[in-house]
């Protein structure tokens, strides 16, 4: 994987292949792909913020190879000869072409059928600088030629994807020598091959798979392609999306089959839907888990998780890595900030609850607010089983509410209230008598 590069044209202080289509980095993609061959092993080439590249793709399964000069692709290859020992046959990606497909790189391996090498081309408009492919009068690729202008007509372009014979490969890189720009290409290689008497094979694949992703424009026409494709998956999949075009799932969330999205949702990160919830509209998922017929109507939801049947919204905003119990309704305007709730739990509307514990069966009613910062920390609040929290009630924490108790409407509660009590005032005081559960 060839991921070395600065991609100066992108503009951007992030290395080239850590820019994201559809919430995953480029270079990826790339390896989700090639991992579909079943490789003994990937090796990424890694140069410009070579730290940034090893931290995002973090992944045991592949190896890292420094190319600290930039000294082109053929340099790069050559310096995977170590890591890749052992292998007969070598996959050469680019770590810019987040769109490449397995289909696409299982069809180069069953097209080399014993030649030197493959690579992928397609059809291009003759005119502007790319390597164009050249063939003898038998129709045998004879090389590659790099020209900054063309005839109009239509050419073979190198698309930068090749699969190599290993013996062949590495036999054949010391002889590459340096071009006028300092640098050693894998383009001379089919020159190689065909002057051996053993030509190499150009497999024609469709554009938009080995699409080379080097400005902000090619970024934008990546991630509409690769947002299409996930999209119709997840459709035949079984998914139902009301209207596809404002609909933005990114690559890696997973949705169950039965699941409807409304128009104007986005589902980001590391997400998880289940089965027969319904998201939307104008809904934002990001790096969530959903529970099974759950309803997330025109409401954020964001590094949390829902249990089964839970309705937030509309307007409702969990965050904070909070968890939401299973029958649990967030009215509108509810916000819930790294807090627990059990099961059952009911939050009205205009209500806030952060850094809290709820019970099972508690009722929140409008306009309650856990006041959690003092200025200098948040602190925590302890509600129990089957509360009754009376509106526009302030808790000011750090403070425990036992089971079963109640606190009157504008109550400002300063001090824990034991189980099956009642408060009720400003500052909130014990009232006579204790509340049943069943009140």
């Amino acid at each position: 994987m060839l991921a070395a590069g600065k991609g100066t044209r992108m503009k951007s202080r992030l290395p080239k292949v850590l820019h994201p289509v559809c919430g995953v980095p480029m270079v990826r993609h790339v390896i989700d792909a090639a991992r579909t061959l079943g490789p003994a092993r990937i090796a990424v080439v890694v140069g410009h913020g070579a730290e940034d590249v090893r931290a995002s793709v973090g992944a045991d399964d592949v190896l890292f190879v420094d190319q600290p000069e930039l000294l082109g692709t053929a340099d790069a290859v050559k310096r995977c000869q170590d890591a890749m020992q052992g292998c007969n046959e070598i996959f050469v990606l680019n770590g810019d072409s987040p769109l490449i497909r397995g289909e696409t790189l299982q069809a180069l391996a069953a097209a080399r059928d014993g030649a030197p090498m493959a690579f992928a081309v397609h059809a291009h408009e003759d005119r502007g600088a790319f390597g164009r492919v050249q063939r003898d009068e038998e129709g045998r690729v004879s090389g590659i030629v790099e020209r900054s202008d063309g005839d109009g007509g239509f050419a073979e372009r190198n698309a930068g994807q090749y699969v190599f014979d290993a013996a062949w490969l590495w036999g054949q890189l010391p002889r590459v020598e340096q071009s006028e720009k300092g640098e050693y290409y894998l383009t001379v290689l089919p020159r190689f091959a065909y002057e051996a008497g053993r030509p190499g094979v150009a497999v024609e694949v469709e554009a938009e798979d080995v699409l080379g992703v080097d400005t902000r424009l090619l970024l934008s026409e990546a991630e509409a392609i690769m947002r299409r494709r996930i999209l119709e998956r997840h459709m035949l999949a079984g998914v139902t999306m009301i209207d596809p075009a404002t609909t933005y799932i990114d690559g890696e969330v997973e949705i169950a089959s039965d699941v409807t999205i409304l128009p104007n949702c986005y589902l980001w990160g590391r997400t998880r839907v289940g089965s027969g919830s319904r998201i939307g509209p104008g809904s934002t998922l990001r790096g969530s888990t959903v529970g099974e017929e759950c309803v997330v109507d025109a409401s954020v939801i964001e590094e949390s998780t829902l249990g089964d049947r839970v309705h937030t919204g509309p307007f409702a905003h969990v965050r904070g890595q909070s968890t939401i119990g299973d029958d649990c309704h967030l009215g509108n305007y509810a916000e819930v900030n790294r807090s627990h709730f059990g099961q059952r739990v009911r939050m009205h509307h205009f209500s806030y609850v952060g850094d809290a514990e709820v019970g099972d069966g508690t009722n929140v009613a409008a306009g309650i607010i856990t006041c959690n910062y003092d200025g200098e920390r948040k602190n925590k609040t302890v509600i129990g089983r089957n509360v009754f929290l009376g509106s526009d009630s302030m808790l000011v924490a750090p403070l425990v509410i036992g089971d079963n108790a109640s606190t009157g409407a504008g109550s400002v509660v300063t001090k824990d209230v034991p189980a099956g009590g009642r408060v009720a005032g400003v500052p909130a005081r014990p009232l006579p008598g204790r509340r049943s559960p069943e009140s």
